[in-house]
């Protein structure tokens, strides 16, 4: 045994000239020593070239609509019929019979999951979110976590929160089981979507190859086209996950979030899942240069800049001293720090309430100081937690104050980000802002 390996790299290298001449391939002439060496799963490189995204693995909404709006055929039972409009005509075509399959095909619509993940997770895969009362969660929010089985990446987080959509579906299957295997009401097997044959016992899971399978059939069977006239194959159901995945980051999720929710090791596997659309990135790309991503002067009317973010229905993001620009999705929990905020935007209609919050600011400043005199014997400093924070407020206003003040006194242009150089961290050594701002009060 020992002499095996060294036989091995002997044919392996020292013959590689003679395999590329009756082979006809130069690629052999590259073996070495190493290309006979035996790895251990943790000690195998691990480089994997970064695909482009391929916008064909989305599915666009209407596509997508029409795929869930005849999901339910495949689980009608093979004795019924349902009447489909295909290519502008009503077509009557009989179920399938598989509502496990139709059920499993819809999780992995609404997650992302994988079909191996969905089709191995456990009889019982809910449990609550610590600290959460399901029942008080507004519609649309999430109200269990879910635990699928991780069948790809070693080490990768196996939960993910899903909504009330999802609980249902998996208390329709576990339903579906229990009547099918006559577990009683309280009955469980091993997994919640087990091989319908040969299965007495339910110790064994759908396996993915017949899922596909029944998955092509129905397919076929309801010959659904998309706008190229391809057939839309559920079967190729891995393209969900890509579509899970492209729909959160075009939404605005931050790729970190989408990377632990999809269960991957890096961000680079995350963006190779997402397709940016051209849709949305030139949409994106026009708001940006509209609204102007270096913390300045807008340059629009401030009309244009309300129809822009729309804040007739985003009344929450008006301020008391301008608007917040934060997309839909973000949420801000910096309390009063929008003054040295780039998402925040003021015109000169609110110039005298900046003006009035900068007095009352440093009217407070003034009292503070005056009785941590009085019981300490000497003022706060500027290194004290609370006055580094109005220190910085008030640099912010000043700021925009000036900014304000340069713009004629009938002007409706928006500035925006005009108090961020007050922040602290963007003054020199002395104290003092940069040349365009004004000094530390």
């Amino acid at each position: 045994m020992p002499q095996v390996p060294a036989i091995r790299d002997r044919v392996m290298t020292d013959c590689r000239t003679e395999a590329a001449e009756a082979l006809d391939d130069a690629r052999w002439l590259a073996l070495t020593d190493s290309h006979a060496r035996m790895f251990r799963p943790g000690d195998r490189p691990r480089q994997r070239e970064v695909r482009e995204a391929d916008e064909r693995n989305y599915i666009n909404d209407t596509d997508l609509s029409s795929m869930l709006t005849h999901i339910e055929l495949l689980a009608l039972p093979t004795e019924q019929a349902r009447t489909v409009v295909r290519d502008a005509r009503q077509v009557e075509l009989t179920g399938l019979g598989h509502p496990a399959v139709m059920r499993a095909w819809l999780i992995q619509a609404m997650t992302g999951r994988r079909a191996s993940e969905v089709l191995m997770m456990d009889f019982e895969p809910l449990s609550d979110i610590p600290g959460l009362d399901a029942a008080a969660v507004p519609e649309g929010g999430m109200v269990a976590r879910l635990r699928y089985q991780q069948t790809k990446i070693d080490a990768a987080p196996n939960t993910i929160l899903v909504g009330r959509d999802v609980v249902e579906i998996i208390r329709e299957q576990q339903a579906w089981v229990r009547e099918r295997w006559h577990l009683g009401p309280a009955g469980t097997i091993r997994y919640l979507f087990p091989k319908t044959t040969g299965n007495r016992h339910g110790t064994k899971s759908w396996e993915t190859s017949n899922y596909n399978h029944v998955l092509k059939d129905f397919s076929h069977h309801l010959d659904l086209r998309d706008s190229r006239g391809e057939l839309l194959l559920y079967s190729r159901s891995h393209r969900l996950r890509h579509t899970k995945a492209t729909t959160l980051i075009n939404a605005g999720a931050p790729i970190h979030v989408v990377q632990r929710y999809l269960g991957h090791l890096s961000p680079e596997m995350t963006m190779r899942y997402a397709a940016t659309l051209a849709s949305t990135a030139e949409r994106e790309f026009l708001a940006l240069a509209k609204i102007g991503r270096d913390g300045r002067e807008i340059g629009m009317d401030r009309r244009d800049m309300l129809n822009l973010v729309q804040l007739d229905r985003r009344t929450d993001r008006i301020l008391p001293n301008g608007y917040c620009l934060l997309p839909p999705t973000r949420s801000c929990d910096k309390g009063n720090a929008c003054h040295g905020c780039d998402h925040f935007a003021t015109d000169r209609t609110f110039l005298p309430d900046v003006q009035r919050q900068l007095a009352e600011t440093q009217s407070l400043v003034a009292t503070r100081q005056a009785r941590h005199t009085e019981r300490y014997g000497e003022p706060m400093r500027g290194t004290n937690v609370w006055m580094e924070q109005r220190e910085a407020e008030i640099r912010s206003m000043e700021l925009e104050i000036l900014a304000l003040e340069a713009q004629p006194a009938d002007s409706t242009t928006v500035v925006r980000g005009a108090g961020v150089l007050g922040r602290t961290g963007y003054q020199d050594a002395t104290g003092a802002s940069d040349s365009k701002g004004a000094s530390r009060s």
